[in-house]
């Protein structure tokens, strides 16, 4: 199962000509939501649990809306629980503003917010800014 998460790590920034890639990672798990095509229109979230032996790796396409909500739902519920300086209310601010994007403007606004203002919301997100940082990840496998 590793080795299958290492290609889909190594893969991940294929479709990101024109879209944006997060990949976030804490004690527990590794979560990513990738473009599963070139128009942005679908996503693929990735989720890679440490604990989870007998099948810890957890893939689900979904549309750029609804791939939208569950990022900001992971960003806001999830990594928040790993990160205690994560400012949620910035976060849940900027996604009301850009609400009235199409679903691929949508999420990829909000991944690039995530990654190039990181700090804006957390001293210490542990996220992958660029595919030079896709080391990180493969290394706590």
């Amino acid at each position: 199962m590793a080795e299958e998460f290492k290609s889909i790590i190594e893969s991940s920034y294929d479709n990101a000509e024109n879209n944006a890639v997060f990949w976030a990672y804490t004690k527990d798990y590794i979560f990513g939501m990738v473009p599963a095509n070139p128009d942005g229109s679908r996503w693929t979230e990735i989720s890679y649990t440490f604990e989870d032996p007998d099948d810890p790796l957890v893939k689900t396409e979904r549309d750029a809306e609804l791939s939208f909500q569950f990022l900001l739902e992971e960003v806001s519920k999830g990594i928040s629980f790993y990160v205690e300086d994560l400012n949620v209310n910035n976060i849940k601010d900027f996604a009301k503003s850009i609400e009235s994007k199409p679903g691929p403007e949508k999420i990829n606004a909000l991944i690039s917010e995530l990654i190039n203002n990181s700090t804006a919301y957390s001293a210490n997100l542990p996220i992958i800014k660029d595919k030079a940082g896709l080391q990180t990840l493969k290394d706590k496998l």
